[in-house]
């Protein structure tokens, strides 16, 4: 009777440490720009082992911060988006907290930090061609399915459900899995790493 109270205080004591610890950094201060047309996104976020914390800047001065709440098996558990666009800046802050249904990652455009996300769920998954359950995050958030195909040790696509190489995000990778640099053939959109060009 008595083993059968301490094992659930037990527990209740480990859980409580455990979500108590400070988060460890595991990187900072990567950036990034994204270049669709004639516009330019810059993007600046690190990584912890509990979230991804960034910001998107469009060249107009709108500004995306987020925080990706990951979990050990690289699924999310939500993620916060905070909108300050550049024409209200007299505005108070909005935070929009958004929950993931199960087993579903978050797509913001072509942010890298989220497209990271990405790969190193598929990493976890294992396989050279993986299926990722997505929801697309915006004013009309919508879900869709992802396939990672490795191309190679250094290069991924990211192909949406028409099959088309064209539309999907080829992205050059390193061998810890983080993006390089990338484009989409179709809509001749560049990822470009501002840290690989120092």
């Amino acid at each position: 009777m008595r083993a059968a109270l301490v094992y659930p205080a037990l527990t209740l004591a480990l859980l409580a440490s455990a979500c108590g610890a400070p988060e460890k950094q595991l990187e900072s201060g990567r950036r990034y720009l994204s270049i669709a047309y004639t516009d330019t996104t810059f993007e600046s976020f690190g990584r912890t082992d509990r979230s991804v914390t960034g910001v998107l800047v469009s060249q107009l001065g709108d500004s995306v911060r987020f925080r990706i709440r990951t979990r050990p098996d690289a699924l999310v558990s939500g993620v916060d988006i905070t909108l300050h666009p550049a024409s209200n800046r007299d505005e108070g802050l909005r935070t929009t907290r958004v929950g993931m249904p199960k087993g579903t990652l978050p797509v913001m455009a072509t942010s890298v930090a989220f497209l990271e996300q990405l790969l190193r769920r598929a990493r976890v998954v294992g396989g050279d061609s993986v299926s990722l359950p997505v929801m697309v995050l915006g004013a009309q958030a919508s879900l869709d399915v992802l396939t990672m195909i490795s191309n190679g040790s250094d290069s991924v696509l990211l192909m949406g459900t028409d099959g088309k190489v064209a539309n999907a995000v080829h992205l050059a990778v390193d061998k810890q899995g983080r993006i390089l640099g990338g484009v989409i053939p179709i809509s001749r959109t560049k990822i470009l790493s501002v840290d690989a060009s120092r």
